[in-house]
Parts: C-alpha cells; sequence; structure tokens
C-alpha cells in the first residue's frame, strides 16, 4: 500500500563486492535511476532496472524494500535472473538464485546490517552476508546500497 500514488525519481548506486577463496576480490558498480516511495506502514521503497551484459540484452528488476524500523532489507529481482534477498542483523535464511543458465538453492547469512537515513534524501544501506552452496560457503559479500535525492513528497 502507497501512501500516495507520488513516487520520487532517484539515483541509485549499488556496489557489490564479493571475496571467494582463490581468487581476486570482485567488485561491481552500477548506477540507475529509480522510483523512490513510503508506503503506508513507513516502509521505504526503490525500484530500478539493471543490464546483467555488456549488450543491455538481459534486463533485471530490482525491488529494494526497507522495514519502517531500518533493520531489514528484501531485494526482489525479476528478469533475466530471479532471486529473493533478505537482509538484516544475524538474519540467515535459504532461497533460490534463478538464472538463463539453471536454478541454485543458497543460503544467505547476514553478518553485518547497517541503516542509514538522512530526511529520505540520502539513504544508505549496507549488508555484509556469506553465501552458502551445500554447507560451504563460496563467497563472503557486501553490498551498498546508496539512494540520492530522495526527497518524500
Amino acid at each position: 500500500m502507497k501512501v500516495n500514488n507520488m513516487s520520487k525519481e532517484v539515483e541509485v548506486f549499488v556496489t557489490g563486492i564479493h571475496v571467494r577463496e582463490g581468487e581476486p576480490t570482485e567488485k561491481v558498480e552500477k548506477t540507475a535511476t529509480g522510483s523512490f516511495e513510503i508506503l503506508e506502514d513507513g516502509s521505504r521503497v526503490v525500484e530500478y532496472d539493471e543490464h546483467q551484459d555488456e549488450a543491455a540484452t538481459m534486463k533485471v528488476h530490482n525491488r529494494v524494500k526497507i522495514e519502517p524500523d531500518g533493520l531489514k532489507m528484501a531485494i526482489i529481482r525479476e528478469g533475466a535472473t530471479r532471486s529473493k534477498l533478505y537482509f538484516g542483523q544475524e538474519l540467515e535464511y535459504d532461497t533460490e538464485y534463478n538464472t538463463p543458465y539453471g536454478s541454485m538453492q543458497m543460503k544467505v547469512r547476514t553478518t553485518d546490517f547497517d541503516y542509514r537515513n538522512k530526511n529520505d534524501e540520502e539513504i544508505k544501506v549496507v549488508a555484509e552476508y556469506d553465501l552458502e552452496i551445500g554447507g560451504d560457503v563460496v563467497s563472503r559479500s557486501m553490498i551498498v546500497i546508496e539512494i540520492k535525492n530522495a526527497v518524500a513528497q
């Protein structure tokens, strides 16, 4: 439920860092224009599209929802890849990651979570987490989502 049908256009900056044993650290940075709104329950929602490849043929729509208390975040990805990721202090859950090449069962364990909000003009969420497949940690990761110019209307 929306507070109103008005959403604000915002800039979204996403940085993903993945550390895998025996491999160099991978850092992926994406910038997009998206929409931001505050729902009736006080949740903050930003939605934006991103391209998964250089040719811009594999598009993914992202919906990020931050709970009113700022203690949890959900990222729902639909399109070329599909997944539901949930982050919150010491939150652990099983999920399925779907790609055009197949699906994987994963466990996501949040190791640190930080939410900062400057009057809805600048929002920054940082989640550090481990990805497990088959009981083994395959990646120690961090996602940083920054929302700029998110002035509620």
